[in-house]
């Protein structure tokens, strides 16, 4: 036996082995050469063991570990392409065509009527004195005939004071109204004024003397003398607003 060799590999294996002690873990390396050192101290122990024994012993084989193998891993499968779809041609609408405007109809010139002037109003100039009576005259009090006379035109000046008025409220000034008032409705304007509105609404100077009579002369007195002139004006002035 070598005793030399095997403590050799002894002393090869403590080294080895206070190493890894220390590190406190073992590389591959360091792994094999452990291996390798106890392999070698094994055979210098067998080697001398075989000599003294006759059977023959076969030397067991050294058995080195293989590498793991690596399997390869295969190429992931390739992606597809993606599968073209092709778009519909979009046609274009139907745009029925746009009818052509209906012509404008010409304008229609309406004829202007034709006005004829109104021709001046002619006054009767024939001078002449006459006395005309109402003819409705016929159921109205007698009595006051005198106040509803109607004597015919003098002059061009009283044709021209008989115009017909639209309305009774404008038809006396301040003085006579107030004179009016004072003598043929006793100081009363109220009572002036809804005389007034009612004959306004009348449509004859029949119709007015009926509404006179019953509800403005008698109560006023108009037949005294003294107003009797004023009477007459009032009722000639009334009488206007329904020629």
């Amino acid at each position: 036996m070598n005793f030399s060799k095997a403590k050799t590999y002894l002393e090869k294996i403590n080294l080895l082995y206070q190493g890894i002690q220390e590190d406190n873990q073992m590389s591959p390396i360091e792994r094999k050469l452990m291996l390798d050192y106890i392999s070698n101290l094994y055979d210098c122990f067998w080697y001398d063991e075989q000599q003294n024994s006759t059977p023959a012993t076969p030397k067991p084989q050294k058995i080195t570990p293989r590498p793991p193998v690596k399997v390869a891993t295969p190429p992931p499968p390739p992606t597809p392409a993606p599968e073209v779809v092709e778009a519909p041609i979009a046609q274009p609408a139907y745009v029925p065509p746009t009818p052509a405007p209906a012509p404008k109809p010409e304008p229609v010139i309406a004829e202007q009527p034709v006005v004829e002037k109104p021709q001046p109003k002619r006054f009767d100039l024939n001078l002449h004195k006459a006395k005309v009576t109402p003819a409705a005259a016929v159921g109205f009090n007698a009595v006051y005939n005198e106040l509803f006379e109607q004597e015919g035109t003098k002059d061009l000046s009283q044709k021209l004071s008989e115009r017909p008025i639209s309305s009774l409220k404008s038809a006396w000034g301040v003085g006579d109204k107030f004179l009016i008032v004072n003598e043929l409705f006793g100081k009363d304007i109220s009572a002036f004024d809804d005389a007034i509105d009612k004959l306004n609404g009348m449509s004859s100077i029949d119709e007015a003397r009926g509404y006179l009579e019953q509800n403005v002369i008698e109560k006023y007195n108009w037949t005294d003398v003294n107003k009797l002139s004023v009477s007459k004006n009032f009722i000639k002035t009334i009488r206007r607003r329904y020629i």
